[in-house]
């Protein structure tokens, strides 16, 4: 699908669903939004006994479900003042139940606007969750400013922002309490961003009024991410020109993509270049412009058998690994720990790639383990 263009620091979006979703909705939705990794993802899987803990009533699952595909998401784009894209779609487009499994079919529409560009930078699923259409409202602002990690605002122009009148809250304290802290709360709860504020008053004086707000905002990860980044510029350091450029651009890259794809991207980009690597680290990591060795692997061992229980099943697991030396690490544990039954996992890191798909009753399992055409042919020789 063809990439659109919408620069969301000039223009507006609005998001909202045909009827405010209900507690139930919200808890459901709250986990499809986790579950949730977009591209190639088709549906998500989830057990009788997950539904029911969300439901609350035994047997009204379909019922739910039946209501909840009925609800649509209404997306509008408006650029200048001239609204230049809408869409009406649901969440998910059908469920399957096989036993005591239930498989959610992802909308199409939702992933045909994931591939269109449009939300790089805005969750949709995570919007309709907020409690109020005002938390959205300063998420966006805040998302236009977030190169800048703040924005000043006077106090006027922020009612305008959050939809409140002029003559309403006269005193800022009520406006505090009813409108912007619950907004505060909001972001803070369900994004990846801390955002908190100061109070700009017109004088120093106990009764002065107080005229503009500056808010401040950091993403949750940034320590994290900043060892990351430095862990992955390490090798290239001395062939990179602008540093605080590049690291900028790997850390978009993190954020967005994962650190697999960044590690993927980066392992091989200093053989065959010379000179600086600015330009190709910029290119290299580009959404979907993965460089052409990363999706060079051969399977070198392949697993289908049916397993009594889990722990014989990730046991032979261990054994193929090793055989393919590929060591255990923390992400892929994590990953591992968090597969459902009937989820397929797939891994990824600089020389391996794994498949892995667990079934239960009596159904067989897959395990694929698969290496870079270059280790792959090394060890052949």
């Amino acid at each position: 699908m063809r990439k659109m263009a919408f620069d969301f620091s000039k223009n507006d979006i609005f998001i909202d669903t045909d009827k405010k979703l209900n507690k139930k909705e919200r808890d459901f939705l709250e986990v499809i939004r986790e579950r949730y990794k977009g591209k190639n993802e088709k549906y998500i899987v989830f057990t009788e006994k997950e539904l029911k803990s969300i439901i609350k009533d035994r047997g009204l699952i379909e019922d739910f479900l039946d209501k909840f595909s009925k609800r649509r998401i209404h997306l509008k784009l408006v650029e200048k003042d001239e609204e230049i894209f809408f869409s009406s779609f649901p969440i998910f487009d059908f469920y399957m139940r096989n036993r005591e499994e239930y498989r959610l079919y992802i909308s199409r529409s939702l992933k045909s606007l994931k591939e269109s560009g449009i939300f790089d930078d805005i969750d949709l699923l995570l919007i309709l969750l907020f409690k109020d259409k005002k938390s959205f409202q300063l998420y966006l602002a805040m998302i236009k400013n977030r190169n800048q990690g703040g924005f000043l605002i006077s106090r006027d122009q922020l009612k305008e922002l959050l939809g409140v009148g002029q003559e309403n809250y006269e005193r800022f304290y009520d406006f505090e309490k009813t409108i912007l802290k619950p907004a505060l709360e909001d972001i803070n709860q369900l994004t990846k961003y801390s955002i908190d504020y100061k109070k700009i008053k017109n004088s120093d004086g106990f009764t002065s009024k107080i005229m503009e707000i500056e808010f401040v905002f950091d993403h949750k990860l940034s320590p994290i991410l900043a060892e990351e980044i430095d862990r992955l510029l390490l090798p290239l350091r001395d062939r990179v020109d602008s540093i605080s450029t590049v690291s900028k651009v790997i850390e978009e890259a993190l954020l967005k993509e994962g650190v697999e794809f960044v590690r993927n991207n980066l392992y091989h980009l200093d053989k065959g270049i010379s000179g600086s690597l600015d330009d190709a680290i910029c290119l290299a990591l580009k959404e979907n412009q993965n460089i052409d060795h990363q999706e060079k692997y051969i399977l070198v061992s392949k697993t289908v058998d049916v397993f009594s229980n889990r722990f014989i099943f990730e046991s032979r697991l261990y054994k193929e690994l090793l055989k393919c030396k590929f060591y255990y690490n923390y992400n892929f544990l994590k990953a591992l720990r968090n597969m459902k039954v009937g989820e397929t996992l797939e891994y990824k890191d600089e020389r391996h790639k794994i498949n892995i798909l667990y079934l239960d009753k009596g159904r067989e399992s897959t395990i694929e383990i698969y290496k870079t055409v270059e280790d792959a042919t090394g060890e052949k020789k």
